[in-house]
């Protein structure tokens, strides 16, 4: 009989894990690295833990980390139904809303993502056509005026909504998002309950820098403590993401067509000898 094969798992902590680096930092495992007072039963603990994580997260967006950002598709949003310039079309993460406030809800229409913050771009194409999105214009200030045609060409992120001014065609769009990962709570249903300190952690060797976020929230209800971990934790997460920048700055080696010249191979600095 064959022995199947082991199961993978994604490289993650998990979140006892960086707790246990926690009360190891905070000197609270000298007898265990359970620890004495910070212990994962204390309700505190889990409000800790997240609010460190959510700080975490929001450093690592900020400097543009990509695990915070997600594709989108929706598909076959409808026909605006007004040709009135001053009206528009919105999209949330409960429904469509046409120009005239005729409302479409899921399953009958795609909306955003729930873990979505916010458009960092967004393109649209004719439903159907299977062709290449065309980047439409994000409106700094409002939405022109313009015409119902064929395009909606605008868009703005206003009031958690995403507003254009609608097609005359029924529209998909294919955007870039922003978002947040969830808070660590407990899964599942009893017996099989995985408690919210046995969640991975779903960002490679973010150990350390998610232990100084949390200790920090720690020490910040005592005074003479009060953020002495942040900017070590800053640190941290910057290591992180320049990891990622300097995967995004190497510069691939690529076969060429042969055409009498050289060995076939090119890279970024046009010598033809791979990657400088």
């Amino acid at each position: 009989m064959p022995i199947p094969p082991p199961s993978v798992t994604a490289p993650y902590s998990t979140v006892d894990d960086v707790l246990n680096l926690v009360r190891s930092k905070m000197n609270d495992a000298i007898g265990s690295l359970a620890g004495d007072i910070l212990q994962d039963a204390q309700p505190f603990m889990q409000e800790y833990t997240n609010a460190g994580w959510r700080e975490l997260q929001f450093f690592l967006a900020t400097l543009g980390y990509s695990v915070f950002t997600q594709p989108f598709l929706g598909e076959a949003y409808p026909v605006v139904d007004s040709t009135d310039p001053v009206t528009w079309t919105s999209l949330s993460w409960t429904q469509f809303v046409n120009a005239t406030g005729a409302i479409f809800a899921p399953p009958n229409i795609d909306v955003l993502p729930q873990n979505m913050i916010l458009p960092l771009w967004v393109e649209e194409r004719v439903t159907g056509s299977r062709s290449r999105t065309q980047r439409m214009v994000m409106a700094k200030d409002r939405i022109p005026q313009v015409s119902k045609g064929p395009y909606n060409g605008w868009w703005k992120w206003e009031n958690n909504q995403l507003r254009m001014p609608g097609s005359i065609y029924s529209m998909d769009l294919f955007m870039e998002l922003s978002i947040y990962l969830p808070d660590f709570n407990d899964t599942g249903i009893a017996p099989t309950v995985t408690k919210w300190y046995q969640q991975p952690v779903p960002i490679a060797r973010a150990k350390n820098a998610l232990s100084l976020f949390i200790c920090n929230e720690i020490v910040m209800v005592r005074e003479d403590l009060s953020g002495t971990f942040r900017p070590q934790a800053e640190e941290s997460a910057r290591q992180l993401y320049n990891l990622e920048v300097s995967q995004k700055q190497r510069t691939p080696t690529q076969r060429r067509a042969q055409s009498g010249r050289g060995n076939g191979w090119t890279s970024g600095c046009g010598y033809g000898y791979g990657v400088w």
